[in-house]
């Protein structure tokens, strides 16, 4: 136990007293839990394998053991980011996060320790998606460069059946990597609305300087819409032109905002780009 970075600088006798608050794991069938799902319980991987899945990103991870599975997200109240699944044979220990708080509560030195290897843990996840990023923004910057001169190369040929398509499809792309077109999702912290005639409230699910993605309220592509978004604090009037709908959600292309605006906009961008951020 020791040895998992979570549990780093604990006693024995500490790590005894954690360690009885950890139990079997009954699960029928391999589905150990799915990406959404409410995280009230991290596991301790003993024997076997679990492989988390996620969907939306294509990313597949193998864990051995010792593993630690979902300490982040059930601490902090989070839902699963992945889905999990169990390999043959394997085993698991898990810990209620309510009798983990209640050891806590009657030692807080013992909490107190456990909440600063939560946060080296965090940061350093975010020291290495810092340089993830790093990588990804080097990469799209050459593919958008080398995107606009296949686009000038096609300008400057002889017109063929395929040159208009290549053209548009280019173009698409560029447009679309534009940085003015980075989108970020409101965090807990910083929510975002966006409230209509008649005071029906939108949850706004993720925002760029020039697009919007909203739940909770209907319509069609190509309605116009209009409102006012609401910045935790910012209140932003915003009319533009919804440019489709699935599931639930609407995404919205943005007219072009006035200066102070546009201002107040790019100010909320930031606070919620900087919890990415590890000064």
């Amino acid at each position: 136990m020791g040895t998992i970075p979570l549990f780093r600088g604990f006693t024995d006798a500490q790590l005894d007293e954690i360690m009885a608050l950890f139990g079997p794991v009954a699960v029928d069938g391999e589905l150990l839990f799915n990406e959404g799902d409410a995280a009230t319980t991290f596991f301790l991987l003993i024997k076997g394998e679990v492989v988390l899945r996620q969907d939306g990103l294509g990313e597949t991870y193998h864990l051995h053991p010792l593993s630690v599975i979902g300490e982040l997200g059930s601490l902090c109240g989070l839902p699963r980011h992945s889905s999990a699944t169990l390999g043959p044979d394997t085993e698991l220990l898990q810990c209620p996060v309510t009798e983990l708080e209640a050891l806590f509560a009657k030692d807080p030195p013992l909490g107190l320790r456990l909440q600063k290897n939560l946060l080296e843990l965090a940061s350093d996840k975010i020291q290495r998606d810092q340089v993830r990023l790093q990588d990804m923004r080097a990469n799209i910057i050459h593919t958008q460069r080398a995107m606009k001169r296949m686009r000038d190369f096609l300008l400057a040929s002889e017109d063929t059946k395929v040159s208009s398509p290549l053209h548009d499809v280019i173009e698409e792309l560029i447009r679309r990597n534009r940085r003015v077109n980075y989108r970020v999702s409101p965090p807990l912290a910083l929510t975002a609305g966006l409230r209509l005639d008649g005071d029906t409230q939108a949850k706004v699910i993720q925002l760029s300087r020039s697009e919007l993605t909203v739940e909770g309220i209907q319509g069609a592509e190509g309605d116009r819409i209009s409102g006012v978004l609401q910045l935790s604090g910012p209140e932003i009037p915003v009319s533009g032109r919804i440019t489709s709908v699935a599931d639930g959600r609407v995404e919205i292309q943005l007219d072009l905002l006035m200066e102070e605006y546009a201002a107040g906009l790019e100010g909320y961008l930031t606070r919620v780009q900087m919890l990415d951020f590890l000064v």
